[in-house]
């Protein structure tokens, strides 16, 4: 480092060190002490107007002195400096303004990621490239000044240095792959997914680079999770992309020749007695057969959507909604489990919809089924804060002219 230069890290956590001295925020203990050092640090470039600071740091709040309160706040600050590093003065006093003093420069963990980033994307090689994205990749601890994070100033760098880090990774990820680094690139993906549980890209790469590391029964599990997780926490089903490496992994699986006895056994290892619970994928190639089949033996087969909606009216993206929605949407599986027969198809379609399919059916029997369903959810949930909507039709058996329409209705509860 060099001479009266200090390093500041503000991924994870904010910890200013050097010259013999160190504060972070168990130090500090005061989150105003906090967030006036950071401001000053972010913008040490410029000299900082007394009431763009108080604008900054009181957004909300009225005060007959905010020139006072900043006085007031910026003494407990350098008293805070003084007692960890004597007479350095990092801070300087304006007409009317502060600035950061220019003779002390800093190293900032921030400003050094947005710096190799921005070198990798024009870097002259591939291989150059990923250097510079890893060592960005490795500055980045977690959000940018989480402690700070409902600040509108610090909010908007969180969702820039996030965004960059997403891109970084991703790019690091095609040029593992390209080179043929499948090892490092499930290990990029795992460090990533410490940070960003729910990038489905990463969970994608990560399913790639393990089935190309020859490891189908580590890929498997990790695409299982995958699905599960995106399904619990975000309501989607998994995307193309996913399901394409998906059905590269099973190729994968079976490549291997065994003769048809071990073939039975694999296939009976997992079978389940009951209505067959699947990912929508799975949904969708269930659905292709089943047309082919009704088309072939001349059989009726239903699909119906079935609604989890709250009683009251709440504002969609409310934690009360989602938790509703959560909530009902468990208690629905576990029901549709237990009222549909074996070779009924279930799949959650969206974050607040199963889509059930019904085999060799009936318009007066599906009806009965999605009414038996309904029931079965009220008497599992006397209190129950949501109700269920459900609609039917008919699958189209063949991609002919119809001779007659098939039954389609709906139901609101």
């Amino acid at each position: 480092m060099k001479e009266n230069s200090l390093r500041v890290q503000m991924f994870s956590r904010f910890i200013l060190e050097g010259l013999g001295g160190t504060l972070d925020e168990d130090r500090i203990r005061s989150e105003m002490l906090t967030k006036l050092l950071v401001y000053m640090i972010i913008h040490r470039d410029k000299e900082m107007t007394v009431q763009e600071i108080c604008e900054s740091l009181w957004p909300d709040e009225k005060s007959d002195n905010p020139a006072g309160a900043l006085k007031n706040l910026m003494y407990r600050l350098r008293a805070l400096i003084k007692k960890t590093w004597g007479d350095h003065a990092f801070i300087l006093t304006g007409r009317g303004s502060y600035a950061w003093n220019p003779e002390y420069t800093l190293e900032v963990d921030a400003e050094d990621f947005d710096r190799l980033c921005q070198r990798a994307k024009a870097a002259p090689t591939e291989k150059a490239a990923a250097e510079d994205y890893g060592s960005a990749m490795a500055l980045y601890k977690g959000m940018f000044m989480p402690k700070l994070a409902g600040e509108h100033w610090v909010a908007s760098l969180s969702t820039y240095y996030h965004s960059q880090y997403l891109e970084a990774a991703k790019n690091r990820l095609g040029i593992l792959e390209d080179f043929g680094e499948y090892g490092e690139m499930a290990e990029c993906c795992r460090e990533v997914l410490k940070l960003d549980t729910l990038d489905e890209d990463i969970h994608t790469a990560f399913v790639k680079g393990l089935m190309l590391q020859g490891k189908p029964k580590l890929a498997m599990e990790q695409y299982k999770h995958a699905v599960d997780l995106l399904y619990e926490s975000l309501g989607i089903a998994p995307s193309e992309e996913l399901r394409r490496v998906y059905e590269d992994l099973l190729k994968q699986t079976h490549d291997q020749e065994m003769d048809i006895a071990a073939i039975e056994r694999e296939l009976r290892e997992d079978v389940e007695s009951g209505a067959f619970l699947c990912e929508y994928g799975v949904f969708k190639k269930t659905y292709d057969l089943e047309i082919r089949r009704a088309g072939r033996l001349g059989i009726s087969v239903y699909i119906g959507l079935i609604t989890v909606i709250p009683r009251v009216e709440i504002p969609v993206d409310s934690p009360a909604y989602l938790g509703m929605i959560s909530d009902g949407m468990d208690s629905l599986e576990g029901v549709l489990l237990g009222s549909l027969r074996s070779g009924d198809v279930i799949s959650r379609y969206s974050g607040s919809q199963f889509i059930v399919l019904l085999p060799t059916c009936q318009y007066e029997t599906a009806k009965m089924v999605m009414e038996r369903i309904e029931m079965n959810y009220y008497n599992t949930k006397k209190k129950s804060k949501t109700r269920l909507s459900y609609s039917l039709q008919e699958m189209d058996a063949l991609p002919r002219k119809k001779k007659g329409a098939g039954k389609n209705g709906s139901r609101r509860s």
